[in-house]
């Protein structure tokens, strides 16, 4: 059960990712991207009595596909590491804070929290690097 609904939701969040991008454009990255991706997971996962964590394990296998995919070849293993990592971290802590509150809602909130912040984060590196491999320095 774990495998499919980690299946069904790569799906759906490959689906949603692509309709935010093209109605909310790259903003979508670090707003509702990551919402909905985490909503998805976790509430099916919860709801149809699947391990939490695996599903979020499994589905970041499948992104790391993807973006193995994706990506240039030295660029290939990290993009895929991260999303394996980050993924199960997204879990971890969805699953973490639902066991210490017995609620769900705020162990869907910590998903959303991490997967947000890892997401702003990653931006921020991609960005400074975009500029440091540009030439373009830091001006007084």
């Amino acid at each position: 059960m774990d495998y499919i609904i980690a299946i069904l939701m790569a799906g759906l969040s490959f689906l949603l990712n692509r309709f935010f991008l093209r109605y909310l454009g790259p903003v979508s990255i670090i707003s509702a991207g990551p919402v909905v991706e985490e909503a998805a997971k976790t509430l099916f996962a919860y709801y149809l009595g699947a391990d939490l964590i695996m599903v979020h394990t499994v589905f970041g296998v499948i992104e790391a596909g993807y973006d193995w995919q994706q990506k240039s070849t030295s660029g290939a293993v990290t993009a895929s590491f991260l999303s394996i990592a980050g993924h199960s971290l997204f879990g971890a802590g969805s699953a973490g804070v639902l066991i210490l509150t017995s609620s769900l809602w705020l162990g869907l909130a910590a998903g959303i929290a991490l997967h947000l912040a890892y997401n702003v984060a990653v931006v921020r590196l991609l960005a400074n690097k975009t500029v440091n491999n540009s030439g373009e320095r830091d001006k007084p």
